[in-house]
């Protein structure tokens, strides 16, 4: 009797100790759920805002796609939104000049000025003015050879008071090999001060060095200018770097955060390093490792600068935990540890700007699941004004007792504790039933 007391004493513990369970979910969600919340600063009216995942959602977001996110307006009703998971597009940045050309022939039976051209050691075009006496086509050529990017328009201006006609364009990098572009009409009228005026060509977005203009009537241009676009890649985020931690000869770095990351960049300590070395990652400490990249770090001391390994370009990936393997036979890192940087295109956030401001962007809680849409079903139109998010806002209720996914680790080992116990319990228990039968 005594012996069976003792037992339940023993696995009382394991009977009341158990995980309790997470408060249901308010329905509909509030913000007081999660446990950080930004404002939504916008810029200006309009519908539908978007703006950049801030890295405070990938800190404290407690779930890896992001789920747990969520947009309220001022009277903490849920507003639509789409989490936009591919990279942001590129975005052209479009600029107009003024370039150079040159008269390429006339219109004329008579003797008549021609030009040649010629093209220079750094791609601009030189003009030499000669007589000659055959009749040829009025043309001009375009030297775009100082434009960077692809050429979006022409814009011509002219002498002539009323001009209506077509011209020809044609396209070429060596003055030699000429791609036709097609024909289209300008035309500039003036009729009791009103002017109508066309003097616009659409190139289409083509990369070229020179632009030939051919006109079947008489045309004296004044002035050409180029429209031209350069796609700029959406700028890239950059966590802080973050110094090794060195475990059993390898360096171990936390990231604090699970962002999509797609670029690497690793600081060695000492100068004049060349190593082998190779990367892992995982999501999780409990996981195993995941091989990344391999090869050659190195920072070495050049004449006027440093010279450094370049960034590592990895498929997107949003592990917090990354590991670095150093070959020892070459003598290693030496002393120091080196730092890890890392980068990523960030997401996006659309959302419908649905009641009264302020919005709040609301995150943090493991029970709350996606209910992000897609934004092709979200937005209509293109009327989309930007956003930015505001000061953090770190809610520190009671609530924020449900971010917590796993028991404390006191709490486990006494668990464990009371396990072993009860079994040892019971087998003393055997060992004095078995004992007086084997007498």
């Amino acid at each position: 009797m005594r012996l069976i007391c003792i037992l339940i004493l023993c696995i009382s513990p394991l009977l009341w100790a158990k995980k309790p369970t997470a408060a249901p979910l308010p329905s509909p969600l509030t913000p007081a759920v999660f446990s950080h919340q930004q404002a939504l600063l916008l810029s200006e009216t309009s519908p539908f805002y978007r703006l950049d995942v801030p890295v405070t959602v990938y800190q404290f977001s407690q779930r890896a796609d992001l789920g747990d996110l969520r947009v309220f307006n001022a009277a903490g009703e849920l507003v639509p939104y789409a989490l936009e998971t591919s990279a942001a597009p590129q975005q052209n940045q479009l600029s107009q000049t003024a370039v150079r050309f040159f008269p390429y022939g006339s219109k004329s039976s008579n003797e008549q000025r021609d030009v040649s051209i010629q093209i220079r050691s750094d791609g601009q075009l030189s003009a030499q003015s000669h007589t000659v006496s055959k009749q040829q086509e009025l043309s001009y050529l375009v030297d775009a050879s100082q434009i960077k990017g692809q050429l979006e328009s022409l814009i011509l201006s002219w002498q002539e008071a009323n001009y209506q006609g077509q011209i020809r364009l044609s396209a070429s990098d060596d003055l030699q090999q000429w791609q036709a572009l097609g024909s289209t009409e300008i035309i500039r009228l003036d009729y009791q001060g009103q002017t109508l005026s066309q003097p616009k060509v659409e190139l289409g977005g083509i990369r070229a060095k020179y632009l030939r203009i051919t006109s079947d009537s008489p045309l004296t241009l004044k002035e050409v200018r180029l429209q031209s676009s350069i796609a700029q890649s959406a700028p890239r985020a950059w966590l802080a770097p973050v110094t090794a931690q060195l475990s059993q000869g390898e360096y171990l770095f936390d990231l604090g955060v699970h962002a999509p990351i797609d670029r690497l960049e690793l600081a060695l300590p000492q100068l004049n390093t060349v190593v082998q070395a190779s990367l892992a990652s995982r999501a999780t400490p409990t996981e195993p490792w995941q091989n990344e990249q391999s090869g050659v770090l190195y920072r070495l001391q050049g004449k006027t600068a440093e010279a450094h390994s370049p960034a590592l370009s990895i498929l997107p990936n949003n592990h917090r935990y990354w590991r670095l393997t150093v070959n020892q036979n070459s003598g290693g890192l030496g002393q120091g540890l080196p730092q890890l940087k890392a980068g990523w295109t960030p997401q996006q956030i659309a959302f419908v700007a649905r009641g009264q401001a302020p919005f709040t962007l609301a995150f943090g809680h493991v029970g709350v699941g996606s209910a992000a849409i897609h934004s092709a079903d979200l937005i209509i139109g293109n009327a989309v004004a930007s956003a930015a998010a505001g000061a953090l806002q770190n809610k520190t209720t009671a609530s924020a007792a449900a971010i917590a996914s796993t028991p404390s680790s006191a709490r486990s080992y006494g668990l464990w504790a009371a396990l072993v116990l009860a079994v040892g319990v019971l087998g003393g228990m055997a060992w004095k039933l078995i004992r007086p039968a084997q007498g």
